[in-house]
Order: C-alpha cells, then structure tokens, then sequence
C-alpha cells in the first residue's frame, strides 16, 4: 500500500490540538501493525570492458551489492549485465575509469525496487 486516507470525526467538538493528538498516535500505531519496509530502486547496468578489466570490475560490482546476471562476449570486448542499487552507483563513472584504464564504457537504467537489506535499513534508522 503507498496512500492511506483517514476520517476523524468529533461528535463533542474537540480543539485541533486533540485532533492532532489523535492522529499523531494512531498513524503510529497503524505504522507499527503495518510493519513497513524499506525499498530502493535498483538499476539495470551493462558494461563494455577489455577481458583483462573483468576481474576488476566484478569485484568492485560486489563491493557495491551487485548482482551479475549475464555475461558475453562483443567483438574483442567482455559484456557484463548486472543489477545494482542506485544508492551504490555514485561516482561509478570515475571508479569504471580508473578500474579500466578509461578503456570501460557503460550504461544504465531504472529497473525496479527491492527491499533495503536489514544491516542497510537499521543504519538508516539509526541516522
């Protein structure tokens, strides 16, 4: 669910403070029940690198919780098909770049969401 709509009604004419009370402590309780997760986007990556890189880059894919899905060959080049979360791939331009010797290329787009791994979503809510 990502909408809800609640109706408060008064029959004893409360002020707003009391409306603002009441609706402080049921969305906290309706939020607690609810058990809500945490979900982030996930892209959807292809990098075209020499096969001597591909070692490099894998590894570094792992360091930001990536996912190889496939790999292939294009001409003299390694294809490699991943999914990452988005959160991960800042600065992946310069890191590809110094992986490779500025001999990598890449591209990516959104893919769909996942849920936040529980080590990632307890150091968000302790932030």
């Amino acid at each position: 669910m990502t909408a809800l709509r609640v109706t408060m009604v008064d029959p004893e004419g409360s002020d707003d403070v009391a409306f603002r009370s009441a609706a402080v402590m049921g969305f906290r309780e309706a939020a607690e029940a609810a058990a809500p997760e945490f979900l982030e986007p996930i892209m959807k990556l292809e990098i075209t690198t020499p096969p001597e890189s591909v070692g490099e880059v894998l590894g570094d894919l792992n360091g930001r919780r990536g996912t190889v899905l496939d790999m292939d060959q294009r001409g003299d080049m390694q294809v490699v098909h991943a999914r990452v979360p988005m959160a991960q791939m800042f600065g992946y331009a310069t890191a590809i770049r110094s992986l490779t010797k500025g001999r990598a290329s890449y591209s990516m787009e959104p893919s769909d969401f996942a849920l936040v791994p529980k080590n990632v979503r307890e150091d968000l809510l302790s932030r």
